[in-house]
């Protein structure tokens, strides 16, 4: 009885500990955008991190994008990245964005 007892609070701190939100981490590598096309970079975001809604600057969206970062950013219209998701863009690889942009 007395090891079931002693089994008894850890597991229930593990219970809790696994309720806790995840932090959020910062994604390796940076994303850049243009409101002009390809060529000319008009913001650049430094390891973003995931999970936040960064709205970028400029007027002209969708805007070219490039993904230098290990995760998935998607892009929304709405302000708190929240809704029906524009656009997808991979680690490496190059897209269009709208305004509001999401990292997983």
């Amino acid at each position: 009885m007395k090891v079931m007892r002693a089994a008894g609070p850890g597991l229930l701190a593990a219970a809790l500990l696994a309720l806790l939100p995840a932090p959020a981490h910062a994604a390796d590598g940076e994303f850049s955008w243009s409101t002009s096309g390809v060529g000319a970079m008009d913001g650049v975001l430094s390891s973003p991190k995931s999970g936040r809604c960064y709205s970028l600057v400029g007027n002209n969206s969708p805007f070219y994008a490039s993904n230098n970062t290990d995760r998935t950013v998607r892009s929304y219209q709405s302000s708190s990245c929240r809704g029906e998701v524009q656009s997808t863009i991979g680690p490496g690889e190059f897209g269009h964005v709208f305004k509001y942009v999401k990292f997983d």
